[in-house]
């Protein structure tokens, strides 16, 4: 039995040893769920923000669809998965998601329900960098202008966030710059989120600037590397069609080296069938002669 790093964060997934259908259903459902977690961020913002009631309503709305629909697809994959409780306690993520969500959805309105959304927000972050393992592609050269257009349109979103939830942002430029030094750790102060609401985005906006950079970092990295390694798989391929062409001469000297010598065995073959018929018809004309005596 063999254990994921993610086990202890909850999201372990599918067993590796499980059965062909549960890791169908794992890759089915994976995306699907990713988007329903995001949900649970704006649900808080909402929820914390200061506008209209009706906007309150609609933060419920979106927590009840994310227990209902972590709490079924919970309880599908236990019941495809070959080791169901395994996979319930490998995965406790959603279980905290269920709840965290359930809590904000039922009303808990209780002195501990900012801790629980809180909680439900932060689960969301760690479901998403779960899913940004998902894209390799960042992680080649070619990657990096797609890692930059997600950075920008990200800032982008996230100052339009800071600029409509915080009234001490007066505008959107302002919004975008404590985005940007934020999600940086630069933290000025000239600009500082302060509600409730921004300052769980700033958290958030930390943590996805953290992880930004990192896959930014590791963008450079594989650039500089990647382009030795190409350099690298070119001369060892170079060496081995070099190679190649050596052993065909090599063999091509071999295979005539062998024609000639059956050519030559062949005929010294050939002259010894002539002189065994010439010993022969030699033999046979002095036997009709010595017959022809005896007459």
């Amino acid at each position: 039995m063999t254990h994921s790093p993610l086990v202890w964060l909850g999201l372990g997934g599918v067993p590796p040893e499980d059965n062909a259908v549960a890791h169908d259903w794992q890759a089915r459902l994976h995306w699907l769920m990713v988007a329903i977690a995001l949900m649970s961020v704006p649900a808080y913002l909402l929820a914390t923000a200061d506008l209209n009631p009706v906007w309150h309503e609609v933060s419920s709305v979106l927590d009840f669809v994310i227990v209902v629909a972590f709490a079924a697809e919970l309880m599908w994959m236990m019941h495809v998965s070959s080791h169901p409780w395994r996979y319930f306690f490998e995965n406790w993520l959603n279980v905290v998601i269920i709840a965290g969500a359930a809590a904000a959805a039922f009303g808990a309105a209780t002195e501990w329900i900012a801790v629980v959304r809180s909680m439900r927000a932060a689960v969301a972050l760690l479901v998403v960098v779960r899913a940004a393992a998902e894209f390799r592609f960042l992680f080649t050269r070619k990657g990096a202008p797609m890692l930059l257009g997600i950075a920008f349109l990200t800032m982008l979103a996230l100052g339009a966030l800071f600029y409509w939830l915080d009234p001490a942002i007066k505008t959107f430029w302002d919004g975008l710059w404590l985005a940007f030094i934020t999600g940086a750790t630069v933290g000025y102060g000239d600009v500082v989120p302060t509600t409730g609401g921004t300052r769980l985005l700033a958290v958030l906006t930390v943590l996805i600037g953290v992880a930004l950079m990192t896959l930014f970092t590791a963008n450079v990295v594989t650039f500089f590397i990647g382009g030795e390694e190409t350099r690298n798989r070119e001369s060892l391929q170079h060496d081995i069609v070099a190679l190649r062409a050596q052993v065909e001469k090599l063999l091509d000297a071999e295979e005539l080296r062998i024609t000639l010598e059956l050519h030559r065995e062949m005929r010294a073959l050939r002259q010894e069938l002539a002189e065994l018929r010439g010993e022969l018809r030699t033999e046979q004309v002095a036997r009709r002669a010595d017959a022809a005596d005896d007459r």
